[in-house]
């Protein structure tokens, strides 16, 4: 009904045109929402890490994810080289990527810090 025929919704009584309104962008928002949720989870993405994706970059999530998944280890908590890999591989993302190679030297860079190893930010 609010997909094909929204305007019958002037039918039931109390409904005007301002929430009519409000109920169509509440059902355009939705439907991205659910896209970008199927397209995620389509690839092996958790339903935590997809809402986590979507929350960051809305409805360009899909885009972000298809062009350069390595970006989400730089922007999302909880995502780092190892699970934007595994989803760089689900959408069919090289192994020879430039962005790939980045996000490596990046990750080991970190890692390197992170273990003591030399003060990242003298580099």
């Amino acid at each position: 009904m609010i997909e094909n025929h929204l305007e019958r919704l002037t039918e039931i009584k109390g409904i005007g045109k301002k929430r009519i309104k409000q109920i169509s962008q509440a059902w355009e928002q939705q439907k991205a929402i659910k896209e970008v949720m199927v397209f995620l989870q389509g690839h092996g993405v958790s339903t935590v890490y997809a809402t986590k994706i979507y929350k960051c970059y809305g409805h360009e999530a899909i885009e972000t994810v298809t062009n350069n998944p390595y970006k989400l280890a730089e922007d999302i908590y909880g995502i780092g080289f190892i699970s934007a890999d595994t989803i760089a591989r689900n959408v069919g993302i090289s192994p020879w990527s430039k962005f790939r190679y980045k996000a490596g030297i990046l990750h080991t860079l970190t890692q390197a810090t992170a273990d003591g190893h030399f003060e990242f930010s003298r580099l």
